[in-house]
């Protein structure tokens, strides 16, 4: 019984010698090229985990300066209405340095009192 083959000349080995004729493909070849897909790869992904921690230590940063801004604001809120008081204004160096007129005058409203 007889068998034709027919090679087209694209066999793997062909292929491969065509495009870098000095490389033979050897199991020494496959290892290295293995363990340097497996560091890439670790680079890669410690490089991504390393800006997500990154960003997380900025996210929590900044929520510490919100919550201090934010009791900072509440204790200014609480300091409004001792400073609106009568007592504090009266109290105040400004209003202890102001003086009596000696004669007050007094503006009728239907008069323009500024003007351009």
């Amino acid at each position: 019984m007889s068998q034709l083959i027919i090679n087209n000349g694209l066999s793997r080995k062909n292929l491969l010698s065509r495009f870098i004729p000095t490389i033979e493909i050897g199991p020494y070849f496959l290892f290295f090229s293995l363990i340097l897909f497996v560091g890439l790869v670790t680079v890669v992904t410690l490089m991504f985990s390393a800006r997500q921690v990154t960003k997380g230590y900025v996210l929590s940063s900044l929520e510490v300066s919100h919550q201090e801004l934010i009791h900072e604001g509440n204790k200014m809120d609480m300091q409004i209405p001792q400073v609106r008081a009568l007592n504090s204004i009266e109290q105040s160096s400004k209003v202890r340095r102001m003086v009596k007129p000696d004669q007050m005058a007094y503006v009728h409203a239907d008069s323009a009192i500024a003007q351009k």
